[in-house]
């Protein structure tokens, strides 16, 4: 299903389901009541579906979860795009990935039934909502059956309607990055039941360290074959730098426009030794090979759909610098040590900036950026992103000559 359609049946659908459900469950506590769950909860599902660079961010709430209830048995609820990255990141294992495939109406319903089963099956007692004000995961966190749901809750904001779902609701801070309010999701577990809004703690001191992924040898053999395949003269110290030119049909406004790409390449190209290589996903290769004939050069290289994700950061390991679009690529070349360049507009890299020590953002900062949050579905009004428009080829060329230490050398 497109995300647009998506966030369609989110709101229309959703909006009355989770009343409904407000209802049964106001009447089921009137007739049952039940006591509220003692103890630290012993099976705890981290609920994040859509966004799998978000995935990434979440990576110090996941170990702080760890660290927080040591004794837990933790599950990962998301879309079939996040079992990759989990699998790299190594905090969740297979057998503990809850997995809905939104491929067609059928198949999306079917796996949810499926994840509904499971998570009863499992006798979870906890969920934490990583979604900001999804409809669809606060529902699948009432379904599972769990006593205790943490989630962001819209209070007394004209904002989006969860119905009262929330057990330990949180206030969704937009002046803090989204790994910092992950964490406080965690901590609202923990805290005090009689506490409103929950996680009444500093964020001071709270880690948001990323891990390293490191390439073997015989990997890096592999990217190494990949690009004599499509160069021979590439050589171990031939300097490679990556364009990412795509972003997900999530948020379409955040592109750079494609003729900036080429102004861009152009100019690295100046440099003799260096490689630029494009890449993306399987149906994104299309857009990156009109890019590539229409730079008419042996060294722009079109790798899009041809690794898989370990390749992936394989490569990322491999090459000097990456140039990108604000999307998941840029999340996740952070788990290495590759300098990351990243071109932002309708949103800020305030909150949704990747997290990795060698990340450079360039960012306007216009009057209306940004104009994508969590609480529009990050749907924009825009139909002309001159927040990003205005971030020139000549300015991210210099930017990038910086980051790669010297000018081009002439041939």
């Amino acid at each position: 299903m497109n995300s647009l359609l998506m966030r369609k049946i989110d709101r229309w659908a959703g909006v009355p389901l989770c009343w409904l459900c407000t209802l049964a469950m106001g009447a089921w506590a009137w007739l049952r009541p039940r006591p509220r769950p003692a103890g630290p909860p012993r099976r705890i599902v981290v609920i994040e579906l859509a966004e799998i660079g978000g995935l990434v961010v979440a990576y110090p709430a996941l170990a702080h979860l760890r660290r927080r209830f040591p004794q837990a048995e933790v599950y990962f609820l998301t879309f079939a795009g996040g079992q990759g990255i989990l699998d790299l990141m190594g905090l969740i294992g297979r057998e503990r990935q809850i997995i809905i495939r939104p491929e067609g109406l059928l198949t999306f319903l079917a796996d949810t039934w499926a994840a509904i089963r499971r998570m009863r099956q499992l006798e979870i007692d906890a969920t934490i909502n990583l979604e900001t004000f999804a409809r669809f995961s606060t529902l699948l966190a009432l379904l599972s059956g769990a006593a205790r749901r943490a989630g962001f809750d819209r209070f007394h904001d004209e904002g989006r309607y969860l119905g009262g779902l929330i057990t330990h609701q949180v206030i969704y801070n937009p002046h803090h990055h989204a790994a910092q309010t992950f964490l406080t999701l965690v901590e609202a577990l923990a805290e005090e039941p009689d506490a409103e809004p929950r996680a009444k703690v500093s964020l001071e001191g709270l880690s948001l360290d990323l891990p390293r992924i490191e390439t073997t040898p015989a990997a890096a053999q592999t990217i190494e074959d990949k690009l004599q395949a499509l160069y021979p003269g590439v050589t171990p110290a031939t300097r490679l730098v990556l364009i990412n030119p795509n972003a997900s049909d999530l948020v379409p406004v955040r592109r750079w426009p494609d003729h900036y790409f080429m102004h861009l390449v152009q100019g690295l190209l100046e440099d003799p030794g260096l490689l630029v290589v494009l890449t993306g996903t399987a149906p994104e290769r299309p857009a990156a090979e009109v890019l590539r004939l229409a730079l008419d050069s042996p060294r722009v290289l079109n790798l899009a759909g041809a690794t898989t994700l370990p390749e992936l950061i394989d490569l990322y390991n491999r090459a000097s610098l990456l140039i990108t679009n604000d999307s998941g690529p840029a999340h996740f070349a952070s788990l290495t040590s590759l300098a990351v360049l990243v071109l932002f507009g309708p949103e800020t890299p305030r909150i949704y900036g990747p997290l990795g020590p060698g990340v450079r953002v360039l960012y306007r900062g216009l009057a209306c950026s940004p104009c994508v949050s969590a609480y529009n579905q990050k749907l924009s009004p825009c139909n002309d992103n001159r927040c990003l428009k205005q971030i020139t080829p000549a300015e991210v060329l210099e930017k990038a000559r910086e980051i790669l230490g010297r000018e081009p050398r002439r041939a």
